[in-house]
């Protein structure tokens, strides 16, 4: 009972960080707030590009300060970034300000990607709950898509003034920090002291080494880092309403619909976690295509193609990402977890230069008819390239998997 009621609290914490990180009432206005004080099409693009980068320069440095500190005051560091990122933007509304501040949000997301998920997974495990892994990640997506969706009403704030709903958005911030430190951790102290005593460029080379020789770590990360990045128009969604003639006070409905179409398909995808891998390729396929019908019709009743599409990928983002962490060994889990985050801002950059360029043409509907027909190709090459190499069978331990090739152990 006293185990049970252990995982409870450690799953309340989980799911109210994850709740209050996303409830930022800024999300909905923050593009719109950037272009109205002078940045173009291509800038905003830049934007979402500054912020990978920050995410992609600082990986190593963070994975390291991760591995130094602990996972707790790592994502605690994290979250005061942020929160220096968005006094940033209110005290400084210029191209540089905005520049600056979004490179410490990426700094946050290098934390988040490192700590966070690595300490999801390895307390799970402590606690003998690893099994559970990809039901607490699809709850973990619903609720701070809930956190989102309710941040979508923050366009309805804009007359309080930008101000006060940059305020709004640290309290938010703040009560995350209190869900991470009422988190009591478990996992594998003896690992992370040798850890801290390792090369960590040595143990860097060696996560690159495990990735390269265990061919399903390989093909999962890069499956998964292509549909979670190609597939990814949540920054682009405020711009997008208002091509399509939302006024820009209910610009935030546009992305609370589309937040519930991830809730959809992220609150039963666990319930597809043995499902075939050519169905899963397929979907792939099926999702590009909804991408490509919303740039035809590209109008509010278009929407229900990219409802579609979300649908699809978010389930799939659930699957995929599940099964990679399947094969990551827990030794290492931080550094490969290192070579996710690098690997998921590369993917990113690209597609913000996709949908940059699509703006500069005139319409970011370009922009997504090209990225649906990526994911058309990426669907495909899952089908004839991949196929079942990395098949699912009953879970054994952190590597409850079937490989048609001897996987490399740490």
């Amino acid at each position: 009972m006293n185990k049970k009621s252990d995982l409870r609290r450690f799953l309340r914490n989980v799911y109210g960080y994850s709740f209050f990180n996303k409830l930022i009432l800024l999300t909905p206005v923050y593009a719109v707030f950037m272009q109205e004080n002078g940045l173009t099409d291509m800038q905003l693009s830049l934007m979402f590009v500054v912020l990978s980068a920050g995410t992609f320069l600082t990986q190593i440095p963070v994975t390291w300060i991760t591995n130094k500190l602990g996972v707790k005051p790592a994502i605690l560091l994290g979250q005061l970034l942020k929160a220096i990122a968005f006094v940033l933007w209110l005290v400084w509304p210029t191209f540089w300000g905005f520049a600056i501040g979004m490179f410490l949000w990426g700094m946050e997301w290098a934390f988040f990607n490192v700590s966070f998920e690595s300490m999801v997974y390895d307390e799970l495990r402590a606690r003998h709950h690893q099994k559970i892994y990809s039901k607490v990640l699809g709850v973990r997506y619903n609720v701070q898509a809930a956190g989102t969706a309710l941040s979508a009403f923050g366009s309805l704030l804009m007359f309080a003034g930008y101000g006060w709903i940059t305020f709004a958005s640290l309290i938010s911030l703040a009560l995350s920090a209190i869900c991470i430190m009422r988190i009591k951790i478990k996992s594998h102290p003896n690992t992370k002291r040798r850890v801290r005593k390792t090369h960590f460029m040595k143990l860097f080379k060696t996560g690159v080494r495990i990735c390269a020789k265990t061919p399903c770590i390989l093909l999962m990360l890069i499956i998964s880092l292509l549909v979670a990045n190609v597939a990814y128009l949540d920054d682009y969604l405020s711009p997008i309403g208002l091509e399509i003639g939302l006024p820009v006070e209910f610009v935030g409905m546009m992305q609370f619909f589309i937040l519930g179409c991830a809730v959809l398909g992220q609150t039963f995808a666990y319930r597809f976690s043995r499902v075939r891998d050519w169905i899963l390729y397929s979907l792939i396929c099926a999702g590009g295509a909804a991408f490509v019908l919303f740039s035809l019709f590209y109008s509010l009743s278009g929407l229900l193609a990219l409802g579609l599409a979300y649908v699809l990928f978010s389930g799939l983002n659930v699957l995929l990402y599940s099964r990679f962490q399947d094969f990551v060994p827990t030794t290492y889990r931080s550094v490969i977890l290192s070579l996710y985050s690098i690997g998921d801002n590369i993917i990113y950059i690209g597609t913000c230069l996709v949908i940059g360029l699509g703006g500069m043409l005139g319409s970011w509907r370009y922009s997504i008819c090209a990225l649906g027909l990526i994911l058309i190709g990426v669907g495909l090459w899952s089908l004839l390239f991949v196929r079942d190499k990395c098949a699912v069978t009953p879970a054994i331990g952190a590597r409850a998997v079937k490989t048609t090739h001897p996987a490399g152990k740490a």
